[in-house]
């Protein structure tokens, strides 16, 4: 079956390819319906119905621990790494040919999934406001070879500050390593005194978003969210995203300890290491040429 052919309307244009390289994110024209929206919430939470135990089971035999299931409680910050392997409306997210396209775009490379997180934010009425801790994406990917890392982020409804959209820290992916700051800290305050900047200037930029758009950032920025003060959860997908140079490489962390990853024990090994372009786990999602042959259809 011969894929959809790409708009390039809806592809960042050279100049905000640039801005991306030089503040770290950007954020799309709208890629997803309503539809696709609607049926990725209700599939969300049939999957949440299914979650009485914590551990899960993934293709080719793997099995994984959730940080969130039904007896975390239902109120909490909600984080489900490996989704699209199990929801298939979830994975058509991730294969919607455009997200592909933008992130190949963006890392200047075909890309592979390299993992994904599904999220919901409860009401801050909920309980005590729960927030995302300012972090970078890298600092938990220490096993990757490349610096062009990126994630795009598919929420399901529209986001502003009141809902605890996603904020960045412009240009921070320049900056020296902050693999230290912490995603499930709520303390946005603290964790912000321990940027380390090499004397840059903090300056953050929430992503006001219409329902559909996707934003992307890469690995390296500095990121996170206030709590959510409406009166719905918010509900998003992260898609983690590696390109096609990207591979497995030891380098140990801050305490000294060798590095890991989840995926190092699910993926394939080839010579005794993880293979991150295994197609099951790691499938490629967008490819440089694609990308680019739709735009040159335009000039």
């Amino acid at each position: 079956m011969t894929p959809p052919a790409l708009d390039p309307d809806l592809l960042p244009t050279d100049d905000e390819i640039e801005a991306y390289r030089r503040k770290g994110w950007y954020v799309s024209r709208p890629l997803f319906d309503d539809t696709e929206l609607d049926a990725a919430i209700d599939a969300s939470e049939r999957y949440y119905d299914t979650l009485y135990q914590q551990q899960i089971d993934l293709p080719n035999g793997g099995t994984y621990q959730l940080a969130w299931w039904k007896g975390t409680g239902a109120d909490k910050l909600r984080k489900n790494d490996y989704s699209t392997l199990l929801v298939p409306e979830l994975d058509a997210l991730l294969k919607k040919p455009i997200l592909g396209a933008i992130g190949a775009l963006l890392a200047d490379d075909d890309v592979r999934l390299w993992h994904d997180q599904l999220l919901y934010k409860p009401t801050s009425s909920s309980g005590a406001p729960q927030a995302v801790g300012w972090h970078t994406d890298f600092g938990y990917w220490r096993t990757c070879s490349s610096p062009q890392m990126l994630t795009a982020w598919v929420p399901f409804t529209d986001m502003d500050e009141e809902i605890g959209t996603i904020s960045f820290v412009d240009g921070s992916h320049e900056w020296p390593e902050n693999n230290h700051l912490n995603f499930f800290s709520s303390d946005l305050d603290g964790l912000e005194t321990q940027f380390n900047t090499g004397g840059a200037k903090v300056s953050k930029s929430p992503a006001l978003m219409k329902r559909g758009q996707v934003s992307f950032h890469n690995s390296r920025t500095i990121h996170g969210s206030a709590p959510n003060l409406t009166d719905a959860p918010r509900r998003s997908i992260a898609l983690h995203l590696q390109p096609g140079a990207n591979h497995h490489i030891e380098r140990r962390n801050d305490n000294g300890d060798l590095a890991r990853h989840s995926n190092d024990s699910l993926v394939r090994q080839i010579d005794g290491h993880p293979d991150y372009a295994d197609p099951t786990f790691c499938p490629r999602v967008g490819t440089l040429i694609e990308a680019r042959q739709a735009i040159e259809t335009t000039t």
